[in-house]
């Protein structure tokens, strides 16, 4: 089999989703794609997770000689990018009739895409139409009307068409099939799935800022309200242009650039020379085990935005001791490690002995005695919302500046 021909034919169709959907493509491209084997367990096309990020897998003999219809396959590539977007992939409900969840979730997504550009056994809205069900629901609302079904089939809905379409799905028919590979997603411990759904808000503000206006407006409205209610969600806590000037003064490192705006002050011509500090953070992250996924999701979130404002990030993830130091650059790691007890003293150490930063960044609930190391630049502490209070001693015994972030 050709794999480079069939990714080239993936790629085409997604300049396709380009050209009529730009934002679907945007978000498109920064998922993987892999060509399988053919006896691979993946018998048509489907998306998983390869480490944290989303990979769309498809297998050859499926692409070659099923899926020949280009509107198809632009359609259930749009499918999956949707699934991916209202983070259907992360869902897990182990009481829950996974059969029903599955089809809840093909019903959400399938109004966003023509009829003809899905197979026809797809699932639709209009497939149940004695449930008198509503366009632009969460596929919970479908669940419910779903389970209301299968639990009255032989009675309420005896010989109804409804009743029929559920009868004729199964877990490997209806599309149905496509989504056996997200259990491996589901199954994955609660933090990583914290951090695969940053990565989607990050994916999505990405595809959002690729998007015009126009284009963006053209999305349905429904789409557009969730979107926007993601894209709210991740706006910075903290007002980190303003943190970094407060670091600016202390910054060691200078960046010169050639500029056209302002001449040369010793010859009077242009292009004359723009001088800037470089910012040097260092940003410890606290992964102690009293710091929960949805605060370790919050902290990447606000490293991510001042990452944005152009300083220089070296992340230090760290509990009772330093766990681990990298550069971020843009992409919220994979895994974190600690999950002990907390200690202050050792970022402090590590920065006053190796790193030498402009300033110090302490992401935390605040658990912990003040450190008795003195840190010789400025602190700033970020207490995350459900760390202490701004109103007790452990708050103000920490040396330095300090915030509280408060969800928006």
């Amino acid at each position: 089999m050709d794999h480079r021909r069939i990714l080239e034919e993936v790629t085409r169709t997604s300049i396709e989703l380009l050209m009529q959907e730009p934002f679907y493509s945007h978000f498109f491209a920064a998922i993987n794609k892999e060509v399988t084997n053919p006896d691979s367990e993946i018998q048509t096309m489907a998306v998983g997770l390869r480490q944290r990020g989303h990979t769309l897998y498809i297998n050859p003999t499926f692409w070659d000689h099923f899926f020949t219809d280009k509107r198809h396959r632009y359609g259930v590539v749009k499918h999956e990018v949707l699934h991916i977007v209202f983070k259907h992939t992360l869902v897990s409900e182990p009481t829950a009739d996974r059969l029903l969840v599955n089809i809840a979730m093909d019903i959400v997504v399938n109004q966003y895409i023509d009829r003809a550009q899905l197979p026809v056994e797809s699932v639709f809205l209009e497939g149940f139409p004695d449930l008198n069900l509503e366009k632009n629901q969460t596929w919970q609302y479908y669940y419910e009307k779903l389970v209301h079904l299968r639990d009255n089939i032989d009675t309420l809905y005896k010989d109804c068409d409804s009743a029929r379409m559920l009868c004729s799905i199964s877990a490997a028919s209806h599309g149905m099939e496509r989504h056996r590979q997200w259990r491996e997603i589901f199954e994955r411990s609660q933090l990583d799935k914290d951090l695969t759904s940053l990565e989607i808000d990050n994916l999505i503000n990405i595809a959002r800022s690729k998007t015009s206006e126009k284009s963006y407006g053209k999305l349905p409205g429904s789409f557009r309200a969730y979107l926007d209610s993601i894209l709210l969600k991740s706006k910075p806590l903290v007002d980190w242009r303003r943190v970094i000037r407060l670091f600016s003064e202390s910054s060691s490192k200078t960046k010169v650039r050639n500029t056209l705006k302002r001449p040369s002050r010793r010859f009077g011509t242009n292009p004359g020379i723009k001088i800037r500090k470089q910012k040097k953070l260092l940003i410890a992250v606290d992964t102690s085990g009293s710091v929960g996924g949805d605060e370790l999701a919050t902290f990447f979130n606000e490293v991510h935005h001042l990452w944005r404002q152009g300083a220089e990030i070296h992340v230090l993830e760290c509990d009772a001791a330093v766990q681990r130091v990298y550069t971020y650059k843009g992409t919220p790691p994979e895994f974190i490690l600690g999950r002990g007890g907390t200690d202050f003293n050792p970022p402090i150490a590590y920065g006053n002995d190796n790193f030498r930063p402009d300033g110090l960044i302490y992401f935390t609930d605040g658990v912990a005695p003040a450190p008795s190391v003195t840190a010789r630049f400025p602190l700033l502490w970020v207490i995350s919302n459900n760390g202490i209070g701004s109103d007790t001693d452990e708050f103000r015994a920490l040396p330095g500046r300090k915030a509280k972030l408060i969800s928006s």
